[in-house]
Protein backbone atom coordinates (compact mmCIF):
# COMPACT_ATOMS: atom_id res chain seq x y z
CA UNK A 1 0.00 0.00 0.00
CA UNK A 2 1.24 3.36 -0.79
CA UNK A 3 1.42 6.67 0.71
CA UNK A 4 -1.07 7.77 -2.06
CA UNK A 5 -3.42 10.76 -1.35
CA UNK A 6 -3.49 12.21 2.27
CA UNK A 7 -6.13 13.98 4.69
CA UNK A 8 -5.47 17.32 5.64
CA UNK A 9 -3.83 17.44 9.08
CA UNK A 10 -6.06 18.48 12.06
CA UNK A 11 -9.86 18.13 13.51
CA UNK A 12 -11.92 16.09 11.23
CA UNK A 13 -15.24 17.79 10.59
CA UNK A 14 -17.50 15.24 11.05
CA UNK A 15 -16.19 13.54 14.67
CA UNK A 16 -13.82 16.58 15.90
CA UNK A 17 -11.18 13.95 16.31
CA UNK A 18 -7.74 14.40 15.54
CA UNK A 19 -6.17 13.38 12.40
CA UNK A 20 -2.81 11.95 12.51
CA UNK A 21 -0.54 14.23 11.40
CA UNK A 22 1.01 13.56 7.69
CA UNK A 23 4.29 12.54 7.16
CA UNK A 24 7.27 15.39 7.62
CA UNK A 25 9.34 17.05 4.99
CA UNK A 26 12.25 14.73 6.50
CA UNK A 27 10.59 11.40 6.27
CA UNK A 28 9.04 11.44 3.10
CA UNK A 29 10.50 12.35 -0.63
CA UNK A 30 10.16 15.75 -2.22
CA UNK A 31 7.80 16.27 -4.91
CA UNK A 32 11.08 17.78 -6.81
CA UNK A 33 12.94 14.44 -5.86
CA UNK A 34 12.67 12.50 -8.58
CA UNK A 35 14.49 12.03 -11.72
CA UNK A 36 13.75 15.40 -13.67
CA UNK A 37 16.04 17.38 -10.43
CA UNK A 38 14.76 20.08 -9.54
CA UNK A 39 11.73 19.44 -11.63
CA UNK A 40 12.25 20.94 -15.16
CA UNK A 41 8.75 22.50 -14.77
CA UNK A 42 10.23 25.15 -12.62
CA UNK A 43 13.27 25.56 -14.71
CA UNK A 44 12.71 25.21 -17.95
CA UNK A 45 8.51 25.29 -17.90
CA UNK A 46 5.99 27.18 -17.11
CA UNK A 47 7.12 28.06 -14.05
CA UNK A 48 10.45 29.20 -15.37
CA UNK A 49 11.99 30.69 -18.02
CA UNK A 50 9.67 29.15 -20.41
CA UNK A 51 12.77 27.87 -22.97
CA UNK A 52 11.83 23.79 -22.59
CA UNK A 53 11.09 22.88 -26.33
CA UNK A 54 8.17 21.06 -25.18
CA UNK A 55 6.22 23.53 -24.42
CA UNK A 56 5.28 23.65 -28.42
CA UNK A 57 4.07 20.16 -28.28
CA UNK A 58 2.00 20.24 -25.03
CA UNK A 59 1.09 23.90 -24.63
CA UNK A 60 1.65 23.45 -20.52
CA UNK A 61 3.42 21.08 -18.13
CA UNK A 62 0.90 19.67 -16.64
CA UNK A 63 0.24 17.91 -20.13
CA UNK A 64 3.74 16.61 -20.87
CA UNK A 65 4.97 13.13 -19.70
CA UNK A 66 7.73 14.19 -17.59
CA UNK A 67 5.06 15.84 -15.03
CA UNK A 68 3.38 12.90 -15.03
CA UNK A 69 6.07 10.60 -14.22
CA UNK A 70 6.90 12.96 -11.63
CA UNK A 71 3.65 12.56 -10.29
CA UNK A 72 3.42 9.33 -10.38
CA UNK A 73 6.14 8.59 -8.70
CA UNK A 74 5.03 11.09 -5.83
CA UNK A 75 2.01 9.34 -5.13
CA UNK A 76 3.92 5.56 -5.39
CA UNK A 77 6.30 6.70 -3.08
CA UNK A 78 6.44 4.38 0.35
CA UNK A 79 4.86 4.91 3.27
CA UNK A 80 6.58 6.33 6.24
CA UNK A 81 7.22 3.95 8.95
CA UNK A 82 4.34 3.95 11.40
CA UNK A 83 2.11 5.82 8.75
CA UNK A 84 -0.56 3.03 8.10
CA UNK A 85 -0.14 1.83 11.63
CA UNK A 86 -1.51 4.98 12.83
CA UNK A 87 -3.79 5.49 9.72
CA UNK A 88 -5.75 2.40 10.62
CA UNK A 89 -5.66 3.67 14.22
CA UNK A 90 -7.60 6.47 13.89
CA UNK A 91 -9.75 5.18 11.02
CA UNK A 92 -11.10 2.55 13.04
CA UNK A 93 -12.06 4.54 16.00
CA UNK A 94 -13.63 7.15 13.09
CA UNK A 95 -15.77 4.58 11.75
CA UNK A 96 -17.62 3.55 15.03
CA UNK A 97 -18.43 6.80 15.19
CA UNK A 98 -19.96 7.05 11.92
CA UNK A 99 -22.14 4.30 12.95
CA UNK A 100 -23.68 6.11 15.87
CA UNK A 101 -24.60 9.00 13.25
CA UNK A 102 -25.77 6.74 10.78
CA UNK A 103 -27.75 4.94 13.25
CA UNK A 104 -28.93 8.91 14.58
CA UNK A 105 -29.44 9.59 11.02
CA UNK A 106 -32.29 6.76 10.64
CA UNK A 107 -34.08 7.97 13.42
CA UNK A 108 -34.46 11.40 11.71
CA UNK A 109 -35.82 10.06 8.82
CA UNK A 110 -38.26 7.78 10.62
CA UNK A 111 -39.53 10.94 12.55
CA UNK A 112 -39.89 12.85 9.37
CA UNK A 113 -42.03 9.96 7.68
CA UNK A 114 -44.15 10.17 10.23
CA UNK A 115 -44.14 14.00 10.00
CA UNK A 116 -44.56 13.63 6.67
CA UNK A 117 -47.89 11.72 6.82
CA UNK A 118 -49.67 14.38 9.34
CA UNK A 119 -47.98 17.70 7.37
CA UNK A 120 -47.12 17.02 4.15
CA UNK A 121 -43.45 16.26 2.57
CA UNK A 122 -40.84 18.54 3.32
CA UNK A 123 -39.73 20.21 0.18
CA UNK A 124 -37.01 22.98 -1.23
CA UNK A 125 -38.59 24.67 -4.27
CA UNK A 126 -36.75 26.33 -6.83
CA UNK A 127 -36.64 27.64 -10.30
CA UNK A 128 -34.47 26.77 -12.98
CA UNK A 129 -35.51 29.27 -16.53
CA UNK A 130 -38.93 28.69 -16.72
CA UNK A 131 -38.77 24.99 -14.92
CA UNK A 132 -40.64 25.23 -11.42
CA UNK A 133 -38.79 22.11 -9.29
CA UNK A 134 -38.27 20.99 -5.84
CA UNK A 135 -36.04 18.36 -3.73
CA UNK A 136 -36.95 16.80 -0.77
CA UNK A 137 -35.18 19.38 1.73
CA UNK A 138 -33.31 15.46 3.12
CA UNK A 139 -31.12 15.78 0.06
CA UNK A 140 -30.00 19.77 0.73
CA UNK A 141 -27.71 20.50 3.13
CA UNK A 142 -27.74 24.21 2.71
CA UNK A 143 -28.60 27.47 0.33
CA UNK A 144 -26.24 30.04 0.03
CA UNK A 145 -25.17 32.66 -2.21
CA UNK A 146 -22.99 32.07 -5.48
CA UNK A 147 -19.06 31.28 -4.61
CA UNK A 148 -16.46 32.06 -7.84
CA UNK A 149 -16.25 29.00 -9.73
CA UNK A 150 -12.56 26.91 -10.32
CA UNK A 151 -12.74 25.52 -13.73
CA UNK A 152 -11.23 22.05 -14.05
CA UNK A 153 -8.45 21.72 -17.06
CA UNK A 154 -10.14 18.69 -19.22
CA UNK A 155 -12.74 17.77 -17.37
CA UNK A 156 -15.15 21.19 -17.08
CA UNK A 157 -17.99 20.98 -19.37
CA UNK A 158 -21.63 21.92 -19.71
CA UNK A 159 -22.50 19.60 -16.41
CA UNK A 160 -20.02 19.46 -14.70
CA UNK A 161 -18.80 23.19 -13.87
CA UNK A 162 -15.95 23.00 -11.83
CA UNK A 163 -15.25 23.26 -8.09
CA UNK A 164 -16.47 25.53 -5.36
CA UNK A 165 -15.20 26.86 -2.11
CA UNK A 166 -17.95 26.08 0.61
CA UNK A 167 -17.11 26.26 4.39
CA UNK A 168 -13.39 25.79 3.47
CA UNK A 169 -14.09 22.78 1.44
CA UNK A 170 -14.02 21.93 -2.23
CA UNK A 171 -16.78 21.16 -3.38
CA UNK A 172 -18.40 19.96 -6.90
CA UNK A 173 -19.95 22.27 -8.88
CA UNK A 174 -23.14 21.12 -11.44
CA UNK A 175 -25.36 22.65 -13.87
CA UNK A 176 -28.80 21.67 -13.58
CA UNK A 177 -29.93 23.49 -16.24
CA UNK A 178 -27.07 20.81 -18.21
CA UNK A 179 -28.57 18.19 -17.01
CA UNK A 180 -31.69 18.70 -17.86
CA UNK A 181 -31.45 20.40 -20.96
CA UNK A 182 -32.55 23.91 -19.28
CA UNK A 183 -31.42 27.10 -20.77
CA UNK A 184 -29.98 29.55 -18.74
CA UNK A 185 -30.67 32.58 -18.43
CA UNK A 186 -27.72 34.31 -16.94
CA UNK A 187 -25.90 34.62 -13.49
CA UNK A 188 -28.28 32.53 -10.97
CA UNK A 189 -28.16 34.30 -7.64
CA UNK A 190 -28.69 31.19 -5.58
CA UNK A 191 -26.37 28.04 -5.01
CA UNK A 192 -28.00 25.13 -3.28
CA UNK A 193 -25.99 22.24 -2.10
CA UNK A 194 -26.82 18.76 -2.37
CA UNK A 195 -25.64 15.93 -0.24
CA UNK A 196 -26.03 11.86 -0.36
CA UNK A 197 -25.85 11.00 2.81
CA UNK A 198 -25.53 7.44 1.92
CA UNK A 199 -22.22 7.76 -0.13
CA UNK A 200 -21.27 10.96 1.60
CA UNK A 201 -21.02 13.03 -1.33
CA UNK A 202 -22.07 16.60 -2.05
CA UNK A 203 -22.59 18.85 -5.17
CA UNK A 204 -23.59 22.35 -5.61
CA UNK A 205 -26.03 24.08 -8.29
CA UNK A 206 -26.99 27.55 -9.47
CA UNK A 207 -30.58 28.12 -9.55
CA UNK A 208 -32.21 31.19 -10.96
CA UNK A 209 -35.01 31.43 -7.59
CA UNK A 210 -35.47 29.95 -4.45
CA UNK A 211 -38.64 29.60 -2.64
CA UNK A 212 -38.17 28.37 0.31
CA UNK A 213 -39.37 25.25 2.40
CA UNK A 214 -42.61 24.04 1.95
CA UNK A 215 -44.21 20.69 3.07
CA UNK A 216 -46.73 19.62 0.59
CA UNK A 217 -49.45 16.73 1.45
CA UNK A 218 -49.11 13.97 -0.81
CA UNK A 219 -52.76 14.11 -1.27
CA UNK A 220 -51.80 17.17 -4.13
CA UNK A 221 -48.92 14.78 -5.76
CA UNK A 222 -49.80 13.74 -9.53
CA UNK A 223 -48.10 11.19 -11.97
CA UNK A 224 -45.87 12.55 -14.29
CA UNK A 225 -47.36 12.71 -17.74
CA UNK A 226 -45.38 10.32 -19.95
CA UNK A 227 -46.61 12.55 -23.18
CA UNK A 228 -45.00 16.08 -21.26
CA UNK A 229 -42.49 18.02 -23.07
CA UNK A 230 -40.54 19.00 -19.90
CA UNK A 231 -36.78 18.41 -19.82
CA UNK A 232 -37.07 17.27 -16.19
CA UNK A 233 -39.25 14.42 -16.80
CA UNK A 234 -36.90 11.93 -16.90
CA UNK A 235 -35.81 13.11 -13.48
CA UNK A 236 -39.09 13.31 -11.44
CA UNK A 237 -40.91 11.31 -9.52
CA UNK A 238 -44.36 13.59 -8.99
CA UNK A 239 -45.96 16.55 -10.42
CA UNK A 240 -46.98 18.66 -7.51
CA UNK A 241 -49.85 22.04 -7.46
CA UNK A 242 -48.32 24.52 -5.67
CA UNK A 243 -49.14 28.13 -5.50
CA UNK A 244 -50.48 27.94 -8.81
CA UNK A 245 -47.51 26.49 -10.12
CA UNK A 246 -46.63 22.70 -11.70
CA UNK A 247 -43.59 22.04 -9.60
CA UNK A 248 -41.84 18.80 -10.84
CA UNK A 249 -40.56 16.78 -7.46
CA UNK A 250 -37.09 15.46 -8.51
CA UNK A 251 -36.10 12.13 -7.67
CA UNK A 252 -32.54 12.84 -5.82
CA UNK A 253 -31.67 9.44 -6.58
CA UNK A 254 -31.87 9.49 -10.25
CA UNK A 255 -30.07 12.94 -9.98
CA UNK A 256 -27.32 11.68 -7.85
CA UNK A 257 -26.85 8.13 -10.36
CA UNK A 258 -26.86 10.86 -13.12
CA UNK A 259 -24.14 12.80 -12.18
CA UNK A 260 -22.14 10.32 -11.00
CA UNK A 261 -22.16 8.48 -14.56
CA UNK A 262 -21.04 11.58 -15.89
CA UNK A 263 -18.12 11.96 -13.43
CA UNK A 264 -18.97 15.08 -11.93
Amino acid sequence: MTAGREPTNGADRATGRERPLSPSPESSPSPLSFDHGEGCWHRIGVAGDRSCPELDTFIHCRNCPAFAAAARGFFDRHAPEGYLAEWSSWLAGAGAECGVATAAEARCDDEEDALAQREGVSLLVFRLGPEWLAFRTRAVAEVTRPRPLHRVPHRSNAIFLGLVNLQGQAQLCVSLHGLMGIESPGSPPRLIVLRDRKRAETWAFAADEVLGVHRVPRGRWGPVPSTLANPSVGFSQAVLDWDGHSVGLLDEVRVFAALRELGA
